[in-house]
């Protein structure tokens, strides 16, 4: 019975944690649906790939939400037709470069190990920029967005005249559409999430941690099944920093925040197969190679 218990409890500190966020994202999203033309987005945006992909992380910044919140941004982003490596930057950095996880890596980081909040802040922009512009050259002009709920009508909503009352109706429906889409998916994964919770056995991560190259891979797996919010991952990162090196320190600070088991779920209900597994591996490896790269500094 404590094992259910703790389930069920780790299972409702997840959802409810990622709740408000989703909400926000939705929000965002909805607002943009509604008030962002195509043409206004292919005026701002810059077509080469690296600049794009700048102003993608850029705007990462201001969106003050966790992993699973960016995605119906992100989506919106891509029916919108903004450039997918644009998009991509974006989902990546928002959840280790907004301002509520740069305040909390700050504080559980800079009084004990500053380096650690630097790495995470300059790796987590160079990493964004690098995936986003790698998965920008493989599925330039392909359509990755799965059309399980295409609300989004743009020639549509741009002919109905602009009223406060119409805005307020357009911004609730797609809210609340983004919501649903969305919210099921992020359920079946905080339930994945609290099961690993509670059954991972926590002395399999000390038996790597003398090994860097198996620390750092032990570090991004359990990143990946814990499915912490990357809002209050850095306090978890501090009480491992007494084990393991940096390097598989800021494995587990870069990966969490860039995939984990619930966003995966919630990205496979979004997006198409090829490009999830694609997205998927290249965060892992270059993660990989950016956290063994904190070992040698």
């Amino acid at each position: 019975m404590d094992v259910i218990k703790n389930i069920s409890i780790i299972f409702i500190s997840i959802f409810f944690e990622s709740l408000p966020f989703l909400l926000l994202g939705s929000l965002i999203s909805a607002t943009i649906e509604t008030y962002v033309s195509n043409e206004t987005i292919a005026k701002i945006i810059p077509k080469n790939k690296i600049l794009g992909s700048i102003v993608g992380i850029f705007l990462g910044f201001f969106l003050p939400a966790c992993d699973c919140a960016v995605i119906p941004v992100s989506k919106r982003l891509l029916k919108k037709k903004v450039p997918v490596n644009v998009a991509i930057s974006f989902m990546l950095a928002s959840p280790i470069i907004n301002p509520v996880v740069l305040f909390s890596t700050y504080t559980a980081f800079y009084k004990t190990n500053p380096t650690i909040f630097w790495y995470r802040l300059l790796f987590g922009v160079l990493i964004a920029l690098i995936i986003g512009i790698i998965i920008g050259i493989i599925f330039d002009k392909k359509d990755i967005v799965t059309n399980n709920n295409d609300d989004s009508c743009d020639h549509c909503h741009h002919k109905i005249k602009h009223t406060f009352k119409n805005d307020l109706l357009s911004i609730f429906k797609h809210t609340a559409l983004d919501m649903f889409e969305v919210v099921k998916y992020l359920m079946f994964g905080a339930l994945i999430a609290s099961l690993v919770q509670v059954l991972l056995p926590r002395d399999i991560l000390v038996m790597f941690n003398n090994n860097q190259i198996l620390s750092i891979i032990t570090l991004m797996i359990f990143a990946y099944l814990i499915s912490l919010c990357s809002t209050s991952d850095s306090f978890v990162g501090k009480s491992l920093s007494s084990i393991f090196s940096n390097g598989s320190i800021m494995a587990y600070l870069l990966l969490g925040p860039m995939i984990d088991i619930k966003n995966t779920i919630v990205l496979f209900g979004n997006y198409k197969k090829s490009f999830v597994i694609t997205l998927i591996s290249l965060i892992f490896i270059i993660i990989f190679f950016f956290s063994l790269m904190v070992v040698y500094l």
